[in-house]
This record gives structure tokens, sequence and C-alpha cells, in this order.
């Protein structure tokens, strides 16, 4: 499941225009909730590189929601519960030769 997740992630992911051109890379950390039926919510970004990439992130972490799958909840004492989760979005420039 984490494959399918970082698949949708970076087939999503559009590197912003301004982070492009001003060669900005680095890891984004967007935070949210998985909550009990298993779609997402609140989510935010804890730590930003600048130029547009934390917003990027946020954008397709918020497509999720629109997925026919859902999260598996976690469990606690066989019952689902809410937890957050945190998950660094890589962007790197790949220069061409």
């Amino acid at each position: 499941s984490q494959a399918n997740l970082l698949e949708f992630i970076y087939k999503n992911i559009k590197y912003p225009a301004i982070a492009r051109d001003n060669n900005v890379s680095g890891t984004v950390v967007i935070r949210f909730v998985v909550n009990e039926d298993g779609s997402i919510e609140g989510a935010e970004i804890l730590r930003d590189i600048g130029a547009d990439c934390g917003k990027e992130a946020l954008r397709v972490v918020n497509l999720m929601n629109d997925l026919p799958q859902r999260w598996t909840p976690g469990k606690q004492r066989g019952r689902a519960v809410r937890v957050f989760f945190n998950l660094p979005v890589k962007f790197v420039l790949k220069v061409d030769p």
C-alpha cells in the first residue's frame, strides 16, 4: 500500500514553476488525520521549502479523498481509531545533460 501511495503522489504532483526556475528542492512534510473510515482530514504543512512546493504537496494529499480506495485506519483494542500521519514529499530537480 505504501508503494501505491508513493505512486499516486509522484504521478499527480507538478513541480511548481517558481521552484523550478529558482532551483528549489528539498522535502516538504504534510501531516493529516486518517479517520476511522479511512478518509483524510485536517491536512496541513508541517515543513515547507518554499516556492509553492508545500501548497502543491498539500493539493495532492487532499486529492486522495477522491480515490475509490481508502487508507487503513489505526487499530486500538480491535477498534478503528483516528491517527495522525506525517508524509514526507521530496522535490528533486533533475538536470538534463
